[in-house]
């Protein structure tokens, strides 16, 4: 998969389709991101297994036989994982992918010592799953916890290197916190159901200030009057709309899963003659 390289990675990608027809080579018109090329890379594949690895060669694609191993044993997906004191990536990309596995054990369910990677492995049924996605923002490890149970899924320790090339990496902080979004926005209703806890409490709570100020206007002679019904009828009111939003945003969030979501049967295994 070529993202749109402003370099020479498309003619070196050609060269290794004439040399060999079985290598598969895509261009992108432009740059998509990471995401959206996985899944494009994905959709191309036909083979029994598919793996996904980034061209720095940051991971070995000598330890792909351990992917190997787990997918023959039986598992449908394969994570590469990378122990925390091994990762050769800066500060603040150790931070952002601290908080992307945050995210996602918060999000998706995914047990906190389950590792994430751009190294996967995956059987062609699951591959079939991802393909099928029509959404605009692709999430593949979203993706791939929807589509099988964590049963199938297997977490190998991996090696890590650092870039190939020696520079700097183009998966810039700004690009980290947008995939980031994604996960949030469209694969998570947490949002939303946040706003109609905050809605319910602040609405709750106004019943307690509105007996405060009750009192408070009985029992002392510092009145301002029309005070004390404004106040009550703002904090209600506002909890009130609060909770309203929060209602209307479930109806969107069902919309929101109905266009990403990957399938209403996800099927991985069926034995039907």
């Amino acid at each position: 998969m070529d993202d749109a390289s402003p370099d020479q990675t498309w003619f070196a990608a050609l060269a290794l389709h004439e040399q060999d027809p079985r290598v598969k080579v895509i261009r992108f018109a432009r740059n998509k991101g990471q995401q959206h090329a996985t899944l494009c890379g994905i959709s191309y594949a036909c083979k029994r297994y598919v793996v996904t690895i980034d061209d720095d060669l940051q991971c070995f694609p000598e330890d792909l036989s351990l992917f190997i191993d787990q997918l023959q044993a039986g598992k449908h997906v394969v994570i590469g994982k990378i122990p925390m004191a091994e990762k050769q990536h800066s500060a603040w990309r150790n931070l952002a992918s601290w908080l992307n596995q945050k995210l996602v054990s918060k999000v998706l369910g995914k047990p906190t010592d389950f590792g994430l990677s751009s190294y996967r492995a995956m059987s062609q049924q699951v591959a079939k799953q991802l393909a099928r996605y029509q959404g605009s923002h692709p999430h593949i490890a979203a993706m791939l916890f929807n589509s099988v149970p964590l049963s199938m899924m297997a977490n190998v320790t991996i090696r890590h290197a650092p870039r190939a090339d020696g520079g700097p990496s183009t998966y810039t902080l700004g690009k980290m916190f947008k995939t980031l979004s994604f996960l949030i926005i469209n694969y998570s209703l947490l949002p939303l159901r946040y706003v109609v806890i905050w809605g319910f409490m602040v609405s709750a709570s106004s019943i307690f200030f509105a007996i405060f100020v009750l009192l408070r206007t009985l029992l002392t002679d510092h009145v301002v009057p029309g005070w004390a019904s404004l106040a009550i009828l703002v904090s209600f009111l506002t909890g009130n709309i609060l909770l309203a939003l929060g209602v209307q945003g479930e109806y969107l969030g069902r919309l929101v899963e109905n266009a990403t979501h990957l399938s209403q049967f996800p099927i991985i295994e069926e034995h039907v003659d």
